[in-house]
Order: structure tokens, then sequence, then C-alpha cells
């Protein structure tokens, strides 16, 4: 119970000291193990069914960065960050996929992927993805959403900076970076980092809701 409240404590302790860094140090830089820590947990992410159908792009080209503020509409932070994440979903998810996902499951658990147990499985996605075509980018979309709050929270964990950005032009970003080579396309961006020593935004209280204004009991 003691280590179980210890742990909370230390969880609200990263929540309340994270924020939207606005002005990142760009002398410093993340070092090559706390990277590798951030990638492994944002591929645990949770995302619909499991499959996956998204990637991250790691930006660490200066002159990519660079020229990636433009269709960022100014914002320095995806220049400045000593990482930029680009959080992607596939352009398009087809029986391909899901044959891939079904056999990648039946290897990895020991299972006969012609069994009825795993056949059963992928009649399950199947029906699962019976949805338009709109619909379906809607859902993969979503699951950046999830892997993104987890990034969030690793991030704050590890006190790295990171700012979640939806203000940017996907169609730009997805050229600068030949996105459609890897069927891929932005939904995104989240610069990490330290943040500036004189950064304002890093010292403002945080503004939320009480908990009694929050939460609804039923």
């Amino acid at each position: 119970m003691e280590a179980t409240m210890a742990q909370t404590t230390t969880i609200l302790e990263d929540l309340k000291w994270r924020y939207a860094c606005k002005r990142f140090d760009s002398s410093r830089k993340i070092q090559a193990a706390d990277l590798d820590t951030i990638l492994e947990t944002l591929n645990l992410t949770a995302t619909s069914l499991g499959m996956q159908l998204l990637k991250c792009v790691v930006v660490e080209n200066q002159i990519i960065k660079e020229q990636l503020v433009a269709h960022a509409y100014g914002q320095r932070q995806v220049a400045d960050c000593s990482h930029l994440l680009v959080l992607c979903r596939y352009s398009s998810v087809d029986q391909d996929a899901v044959d891939e996902y079904v056999n990648r499951t039946a290897y990895i658990r020991n299972m006969d992927a012609n069994g009825d147990k795993m056949k059963g499985f992928k009649r399950m996605i199947e029906n699962t993805m019976l949805m338009s075509e709109g619909d379906r980018l809607n859902w993969m979309n979503n699951q950046a959403y999830i892997a993104l709050g987890n990034l969030l929270t690793v991030c704050a964990s590890m006190r790295i900076d990171s700012c979640p950005m939806e203000g940017f032009v996907p169609s730009k970003v997805d050229e600068l970076l030949d996105l459609k080579s890897f069927g891929l396309e932005s939904v995104l961006l989240c610069p990490i980092g330290f943040r500036h020593a004189e950064d304002p935004y890093a010292v403002q209280p945080k503004v939320r809701k009480s908990l009694e204004d929050f939460i609804v009991k039923i």
C-alpha cells in the first residue's frame, strides 16, 4: 500500500510538472538511451484491436526541422526541440494489413494461424472494420491521440519536455517528409526536449477545473 501511494504521488508530481513547452533550449539534446526508452514506451501504447495502424516518424535533421517551421504556423518548437516526433496513421488499411497482423499474432503467441481461435479473431477484426472510408480514417486518427497521451505522460516521468501540436498543415508536412512513400499521413506533431530557462509558461500555474466540477459520479 505504501509503495502504491508513493507511486501515485510521483505520478501526480510528474503531471503537475508537465506543461506544453512553448520555448525549447536548442542547445540541449535528449540522450540516445532516453530517446530509445521514449520510443519503446510509445510502441507499447494501447491501440484498437492492438493493430498499431500508426507509426512515429522521428525528425532529427536540423535543416528539415527548420523547414517545418513554415508549415507549423511559425511555431519555433518544431525547430528548437531536441527531436520532433510526428505521429502518423496509415494512409489506408486493407485485407493485407489484417492478414499480416493475424499471422504475426499467431507467430508471437505460438498459435496456429489457421486454427479456429485465430480464424475467429480474424473475423472479429474484419467485422470491426466494416465502416466507411471516412470512419476508418477517423478511427485510425484516434489511435494517434491515444499514443500522444501516453507519450506526454512518459516524457513527464523522465523530466523531458513536450508540446503536443495540432497546429500545422498536414499536407505540407507529409510532402516535406515524403510520408506518402511510407504509406503514412501525419496526424500530430510532438516536439520533445528541454524547456528554455526563459520560457514564461513554465512557471505559470495550471488552470484546471476542481475535481468536483470535473468528475461526475453515478
